[in-house]
């Protein structure tokens, strides 16, 4: 039977956005959300930070959020060929923090906790006791990325949950077979596909009320979902 995967579009920057509220970092979303064909990210930030490709700013965006050190960057060849100057990448950077700054303020903002008390509560409750390193420092990788990656598990539990349901609802042979970080996965017999790409779709624009729903927060982000078939998961195709 053929395979029907969705992703969670960009889910560990909306997930990023939902935390730090940064308004820039927001009002980009929502263009993206509603029209991917007129504003893309990565290809404004390219310009303006003046990098080379779409791609060098995609990677970039996503260790950034992670705290990836000036220093990585010179090391990993594919950015060292763009500049091997630390100073080069720590200026890229702090440009990154001044537009957006709300993710500036909520890395601090978990830095600071963490070395006050050693723990973080997520907005969930998820609750984790983070250990020193050998040079007796807390990791600021895992200070930022875990409050962040744990979001991202609830907002995909919601998804799936979602999703069996209305597998159920309208009396679907189609079984959820997988779930990995980001993506769902069903296995749906040839004569369901359509209804379930469509399923598909619609659980993730209705993630915003039904992560309400859940947990009792107020979540002021769209939310989209990339669906793809295949007879295996090597080759999904739009």
């Amino acid at each position: 039977m053929p395979i029907v995967n969705v992703d969670a579009k960009s889910l560990e920057w909306c997930t990023y956005l939902y935390l730090s509220q940064d308004k820039n970092g927001i009002e980009e979303w929502h263009n993206v959300v509603n029209d991917p064909s007129k504003f893309d990210i990565h290809l404004d930030n390219q310009t303006k930070f003046n990098l080379p490709s779409r791609l060098i700013a995609k990677v970039f965006l996503f260790r950034w959020i992670y705290r990836g050190p000036a220093f990585a960057y010179c090391h990993d060849p594919d950015f060292a060929a763009v500049s091997n100057k630390q100073q080069y990448w720590q200026d890229v950077i702090d440009q990154y923090y001044s537009k957006y700054h709300g993710l500036y303020k909520t890395h601090m903002k978990y830095l600071q906790e963490v070395n006050a008390t050693g723990r973080l509560r997520s907005p969930l409750g998820r609750q984790y006791q983070f250990k020193k390193n050998k040079r007796g420092e807390f990791s600021e990788y895992e200070v930022t990325n875990y409050p962040n990656q744990g979001l991202g598990a609830d907002v995909m539990a919601v998804a799936r949950v979602s999703l069996a349901a209305r597998f159920s609802k309208y009396k679907l042979r189609s079984l959820l077979i997988s779930t990995i970080h980001d993506s769902l996965t069903s296995d749906s017999p040839p004569d369901e596909v359509e209804v379930v790409k469509e399923i598909m779709v619609d659980v993730f624009k209705d993630l915003p009320k039904n992560i309400e729903r859940a947990f009792g927060i107020e979540w002021n982000l769209p939310m989209c979902g990339e669906v793809t078939v295949g007879p295996n998961m090597k080759d999904l195709e739009d």
